[in-house]
């Protein structure tokens, strides 16, 4: 076992990966929870992310629910997993292509995408997304410097029931555009069906495996809680994902409240990426919380809210109970507030994990390397 240590400020972060080394992210992101507003203006690489045998995780967008971040700080939620070089995207929110490409990562050189749920800030940036990867990609990239006699699609989408909806808005929306501009390139412009593959997971369990990454995954309880009074399910459904990658295990808990489920997913895991929220900093500390506030039901938002996702010491309780290594904080709500209070969302956490604990900020990234 390795021990990588991080002083940051008044805080230690202690990362500790059985059978793995730990390369620390550059100088603008090394301390995720003391140095909250790093400069936007540089993007922040780890060297580690290159290597061929490693697995990273590149927090894109941390920010949860569909409004913006006024400051810009924060992208709608995505996280980019690369293992050994290849590039595996959870979720899409708006933002998800400019961070990409701050990132270093040309948004056509992912080729496996995995949504959580469908609402909108997992999902809003998957429509440029595909946009990047047909003209980029598909058409400029392979068409000229790749071997195109393959039939395999391009980019593959993976998804809860009904996740075909959003893709044929999306290729609806870019038909649009690709019939004008086929039309101005003589005939060659063209975005044949084959260019994406839309894969619905049906059941609880492995639905993807590679021979590189193994992916698991399983209802979390996003969907599974109803306000009081009459609401109907409406068939919806709400994945967290387990990867497991010859670096280590990441398990991506996507929007949940408390979850069985979950915990066994995690159990042993060297990572867990949790979504977290408080509701009461929400409607007290941030312009989000404003309409929850004024609505005419804001106990039963709340009782929603606080049922179908998770706060600071329920990550903590989970973390512990599946025996992971470490914790990264995404998905923050509210997103908006004083850096103050995001390190009481680790303090928080930190109540029942004894592990380290990192609150995420864009572009943040933590790698692993099997040794």
């Amino acid at each position: 076992m390795n021990t990588v240590e991080r002083t940051t400020g008044n805080l230690i972060a202690s990362a500790l990966v059985c059978c793995a080394v730990v390369f620390q992210p550059t100088a603008n992101a090394a301390d995720a929870n003391a140095n909250l507003e790093p400069n936007r203006d540089q993007p922040m690489i780890n060297p580690a992310a290159s290597a061929q045998q490693a697995t990273t995780i590149t927090l894109l967008g941390t920010k949860g629910g569909p409004p913006e971040d006024p400051s810009g700080r924060r992208a709608q939620s995505s996280t980019l997993l690369t293992v050994n070089g290849v590039h595996y995207l959870i979720d899409a929110g708006d933002g998800v292509v400019p961070r990409l490409i701050k990132a270093g990562v040309p948004p056509y050189t992912v080729r496996k995408v995995f949504l959580t749920h469908r609402h909108l800030d997992h999902t809003a940036g998957l429509t440029a997304f595909m946009s990047q990867s047909w003209f980029n990609g598909w058409f400029f990239h392979d068409k000229y410097y790749m071997d195109r006699s393959t039939t395999k699609p391009f980019v593959e989408i993976y998804g809860p029931p009904d996740t075909s909806t959003l893709f044929e808005g999306s290729m609806k929306f870019l038909s649009v555009s690709a019939r004008d501009t086929d039309a101005t390139a003589f005939g060659t412009m063209k975005l044949p069906p084959e260019v994406f593959s839309v894969r619905t997971i049906e059941k609880p369990g492995v639905f993807f495996d590679d021979g590189t990454v193994k992916v698991t995954a399983i209802e979390n309880t996003h969907f599974g809680i109803p306000m009081p009074g009459p609401i109907a399910k409406n068939g919806d459904f709400s994945f967290a994902y387990r990867f497991d990658t010859p670096s280590g295990s990441v398990v991506f808990t996507g929007d949940s409240g408390p979850s069985e489920n979950i915990t066994k997913l995690a159990e042993g895991a060297d990572v867990l990426v949790s979504e977290v929220l408080d509701f009461k900093l929400l409607t007290t500390e941030s312009r989000e919380g404003v309409g929850i506030t004024k609505a005419p039901n804001p106990e039963q938002i709340r009782f929603r809210m606080e049922q179908q996702h998770l706060s600071p010491e329920e990550v903590g309780k989970m973390a512990a109970k599946a025996h992971v290594k470490l914790v990264i904080l995404s998905h923050v709500v509210p997103g908006d507030v004083s850096p103050k209070y995001f390190v009481e969302f680790v303090a928080a956490v930190k109540k029942y994990f004894s592990g380290p604990v990192i609150l995420g900020q864009d572009l943040f990234q933590y790698s692993m390397v099997k040794q």
